[in-house]
């Protein structure tokens, strides 16, 4: 039993790291200045948007997340003593993806990072980790 529950934390993890990665980069491909530089006030620089292999791409990663999140969802319905409260604990743990998003932002597109959202993405980190601690 321990181990098959391990081998479910590990599942865990790993789909919370793509709905992390997957939910960033999504971000980053659309971030960029000289995507959304033209303005979307213009029918053909919405279609132009639209028809940019960097949108295509990024909302087709925006579609991972989605999926990722029922994953763990049904996951963490494997573990008794989470089960009860499986969609929270799904929610909270996909608010990580917010310090991955913040720091390929800065990474990716040279967006600044300040302190206050360092601090910030590490107390969501920690408060995911008190809420599914045993």
């Amino acid at each position: 039993m321990v181990g098959n529950l391990n081998g479910v934390w590990l599942l865990i993890i790993f789909m919370t790291l793509i709905y992390c990665l997957s939910n960033a980069f999504s971000i980053v491909l659309l971030g960029g200045k000289d995507l959304l530089s033209n303005g979307l006030n213009k029918f053909s620089n919405v279609i132009s948007l639209v028809f940019n292999w960097r949108f295509i791409l990024s909302m087709t990663l925006a579609v991972v997340p989605r999926f990722s999140f029922v994953l763990i969802n049904a996951t963490l319905l494997k573990i008794p003593y989470l089960a009860g409260k499986a969609t929270t604990i799904t929610v909270f743990i996909t608010f990580i993806s917010l310090g991955f998003i913040l720091f390929t932002n800065h990474f990716f597109l040279n967006e600044t990072l300040n302190l206050k959202q360092a601090i910030g993405a590490l107390i969501i980190v920690t408060g995911v980790i008190v809420i599914l601690s045993k």
